[in-house]
């Protein structure tokens, strides 16, 4: 068994602390890939489908009660929750 020096055993910890703050950037890095981002963020309601309008109309809202709601009104109302239903 031969000794190490004190600069080999620097250059191995250093090489194990790169290492660890590489994986750390790389995680942060996935974290901001718009899909990611995606999948941990509230979707948002941008508009009003057809089959939601024919929904919303069987629930009785009649149409200038569907016209006046917001997106996220109608889906609320249709309890939905960032899925098409």
């Amino acid at each position: 068994m031969t000794m190490e020096s004190d600069d080999d055993l620097l250059r191995f910890l250093d090489r194990d602390e790169a290492e660890a703050v590489f994986r750390e950037r790389r995680a942060r890095a996935d974290d901001d890939r718009p899909e990611t981002r995606a999948a941990r963020s509230p979707a948002i309601s941008l508009m009003i489908t057809q089959r939601q309008r024919g929904r919303l109309r069987d629930l009785g809202f009649t149409e200038d009660a569907i016209r006046s709601m917001t997106p996220a009104e109608a889906h609320e109302r249709l309890r939905l929750d960032g899925r098409e239903g």
